[in-house]
């Protein structure tokens, strides 16, 4: 049995991968080449992903599957700021914001069940963070100019896309 608690807090998480899909998707619209297409395709990849994860969950729970649209116009609020920075400087100031607005979110959904109440309710909301974490630390990856920057993310998506050739 799931609470009321963790059913909204799966919600925002829900929103949140939306948010975050609209921000890449605007991101790789600037995308300078290949390189820059994969890193920003595969951070699109892996919020596309995380929406279709959670979806079975949420019509299980009877909550909503269809997209909110304030949660993607909070997605692209920025990103024209973003785009004007450096390279590494968007990722710092994005892995920053992502650890103090969304990481808190996603490491309380895994707080609010427990693996004997809904086993699969569980394993969704532990992803949900190891997922949230993999981002971030992509982001510093970036940040930091370390080889093989978005492999934390890459090495979770189920589809992942094909790198670019050298």
């Amino acid at each position: 049995m799931v609470s009321s608690i963790f059913k909204e807090c799966l919600l925002d998480v829900y929103h949140s991968e939306q948010s975050g899909e609209v921000t890449f998707e605007a991101l790789l619209q600037a995308a300078e080449d290949a390189e820059q297409r994969f890193i920003l395709g595969s951070f699109l990849q892996m919020e596309t992903e995380g929406k279709a994860l959670i979806r079975p969950a949420l019509m299980k729970l009877g909550l909503p599957i269809v997209d909110d649209p304030d949660a993607r116009s909070k997605g692209v609020v920025g990103v024209s700021e973003l785009n004007d920075l450096p390279w590494t400087d968007r990722f710092g100031l994005m892995a920053k914001v992502t650890e103090a607005r969304y990481l808190p979110k996603y490491e309380e959904l895994a707080s609010l069940i427990a693996e004997e109440d809904d086993p699969e309710a569980y394993r969704l909301a532990k992803f949900m963070g190891d997922h949230e974490r993999a981002i971030i630390e992509a982001f510093e990856n970036i940040a930091a100019g370390r080889p093989d920057p978005i492999a934390p993310v890459v090495s979770l998506l189920t589809f992942p896309l094909a790198p670019p050739q050298a």
